[in-house]
């Protein structure tokens, strides 16, 4: 056996045997998970009726965060309105990688104005 397949195989080994100690840690984590979560309910419950935004005891504390997501239901709809009422401020623009490395191509390497472009070479090892 060649030292290439020799890494090839022992790589493999080794990914496998890594994802059947995480696949037992989260079965052996689980219990501990539904814990914390039903307790993490009755805290975010009491908080909520008590009006409180957080609560501590020694050195610890517990307090409400607020997270916010906004994702797109009918984005053509969603551009349509964007455009039709200026409201540009309501999208976050993006630069398509596909788009952007097409361009560059087709211009001797230079990016669009106010774009950066890279690649990079990552190793994959996967099974036949």
């Amino acid at each position: 056996m060649s030292t290439h397949e020799k890494i090839l195989t022992s790589y493999i080994k080794l990914r496998d045997e890594k994802a059947k100690v995480e696949k037992r840690h989260k079965l052996e984590l689980a219990q501990y998970t539904e814990a914390m979560m039903e307790l993490e309910s009755y805290l975010k419950d009491y908080l909520r009726k008590q009006n409180l935004q957080h609560i501590s005891s020694g050195d610890i504390t517990a307090f409400l965060s607020t997270s916010r997501k906004a994702t797109l239901q009918d984005s053509g709809v969603f551009r349509e309105f964007i455009i039709e009422n200026g409201n540009f401020d309501l999208a976050d623009f993006r630069p398509k990688v596909e788009a952007v490395e097409d361009y560059v191509e087709e211009h001797e390497g230079k990016t669009p104005p106010g774009v950066n472009f890279q690649t990079a070479i990552t190793l994959r090892v996967q099974r036949r």
